[in-house]
């Protein structure tokens, strides 16, 4: 594990395996290294040199108390990859394979748009685009305490409970997003990308959604806009990572 400078923020990372880059971008609040490192980082491991972060404001990385737009975090990835790349420097495969899920998809999208050249393969899993239509309302009204703690999954009150320690940082750094953090206001400004833009992207593109999430539609429609893009449903929610994470492995593996 290392932490590094990127873009003003200290990022902790984590590198498994060898061979081409692959970078995986968890979500917001909830997400973490943690998010593939129990679920398909290992089995990807074995053909990939797969780089995870931290977010910024998440796990053991900065709590910073803004940037949480979907441009500065994107220039938070190209600072990392910038750093990694020069360690790779003269390996033949400079391009980078990008998997994100929910606002780590739509960062990691927004990364192959700005740099449509330098993405080898995308997978977009339960992107919510635009996410001032499918983010922002859960949070809209997470402005105390005490409405905060209605948002806590019952899992972790359980683990509050107990006295989890991993659990009470968590709760620590929600209370920050939230309530001190420029957070709910960058969320509210993500707004949609145009077709014409999308359709620019030429790399494979796997977008992988659950059939009961409330994003179906953005995958459908990422999927009919993109020529080299496909959709795959899975029998679950918005969580994948969390509610379906083998069969999600078993997606990752094949198309990559």
């Amino acid at each position: 594990m290392v932490s590094l400078r990127a873009n003003g923020v200290t990022l902790h990372c984590q590198q498994l395996g060898s061979g081409p880059l692959l970078v995986m971008c968890h979500g917001l609040v909830f997400g973490s290294i943690a998010t593939w490192y129990f679920t398909a980082a290992a089995k990807l491991a074995t053909r990939f040199n797969v780089l995870l972060y931290d977010q910024r404001g998440h796990g053991k990385s900065d709590l910073a108390a803004s940037g949480y737009d979907l441009e500065t975090m994107t220039a938070d990835l190209e600072g990392l990859l910038e750093h990694f790349q020069h360690e790779r420097n003269g390996r033949d495969d400079r391009k980078v394979i990008l998997v994100g899920h929910s606002y780590g998809a739509l960062i990691a999208l927004n990364y192959a748009l700005r740099h449509p050249d330098a993405v080898d393969k995308l997978v977009l899993i339960d992107a919510p685009l635009p996410a001032n239509r499918y983010v922002y309302p859960s949070m809209s009204t997470a402005d105390s305490r005490e409405a905060l703690d209605r948002l806590f999954p019952a899992a972790l009150k359980q683990k509050l409970r107990q006295g989890n320690r991993s659990a009470s940082r968590l709760q620590e750094r929600m209370e920050y997003l939230f309530l001190q953090s420029s957070l709910r206001q960058d969320v509210a400004a993500a707004g949609d990308i145009e077709d014409e833009r999308l359709r620019r992207l030429t790399m494979p593109v796997l977008c992988l959604y659950g059939r009961n999430s409330d994003c179906l539609a953005a995958g459908e429609r990422l999927a009919r806009v993109m020529s080299h893009a496909r959709l795959q449903i899975l029998e679950c929610g918005h969580f994948i990572p969390v509610e379906a994470p083998e069969a999600m492995t078993r997606a990752l593996d094949e198309f990559l």
